[in-house]
């Protein structure tokens, strides 16, 4: 038991570990690894009530997909695309869609490896049938194998850029294309796109009422 209150503890760490997409644009006020996972797990909750998905998967993986971030810490898309000094930085992230697929499949490998070694790290002190389940749990999201995991990516690209909406609220200079572009890639289930046309409407409202 006393592994066990060790990786309860460490996972506690995700409070402390915010969340880098929206610290590359200058905002101060980032959610947490812990933030996101929250209210990812409530979306599915909320989007994934009634639908023929294996709930219990569903729920696990909001709660599992971000748990290696307490030894990688958040390791966005545009690693090194930055400039040092980060003025007028936010324009790489718009080109992200125009870098080749080799090199975005190049980036997404590193990012696998990094994060499989990491989890696999955290939960080695785990009971074997525990660890297992996170760690195929884990890999089912990363592979997108199954239904739940398939909407359960929809989700998180809905709640990032609900995520960029509230960033921009605070700071109207913020970006949210980048966001936008992101869950157009992806996004394609009826009531998630009625979600984003809400969020759009919201967006738009106040940009008017300015």
């Amino acid at each position: 038991m006393k592994k066990t209150l060790e990786f309860f503890k460490k996972i506690g760490e995700l409070k402390n570990i915010q969340r880098r997409g929206v610290l590359f644009y200058g905002f101060k006020n980032a959610d947490t690894a812990t933030d996101h996972t929250f209210r990812l797990a409530i979306m599915a909750w909320v989007f994934g009530y009634g639908r023929k998905l294996d709930f219990a998967k569903l729920v696990k993986l909001a709660l599992v997909h971000d748990i290696c971030k307490v030894y990688t810490g958040d390791i966005t898309p545009y690693e090194g695309l930055f400039p040092k000094n980060k003025k007028g930085g936010y324009r790489v992230a718009w080109r992200w869609r125009r870098l080749s697929l080799q090199e975005k499949q190049r980036r997404y490998k590193e990012k696998f490896r990094k994060e499989l070694r990491a989890l696999k790290k955290l939960t080695s002190k785990l009971p074997e049938d525990i660890r297992k389940d996170i760690i195929e749990s884990w890999l089912d999201y990363q592979k997108l194998e199954s239904h739940e995991a398939k909407f359960m990516e929809q989700l998180d690209r809905a709640e990032n850029l609900l995520e960029a909406l509230e960033s921009w609220e605070q700071d109207k200079k913020f970006p949210t294309l980048p966001w936008w572009e992101h869950a157009d890639e992806v996004i394609h289930d009826k009531a998630l796109l009625d979600f984003l046309e809400e969020i759009e409407q919201e967006e738009i409202g106040k940009k008017k009422a300015k």
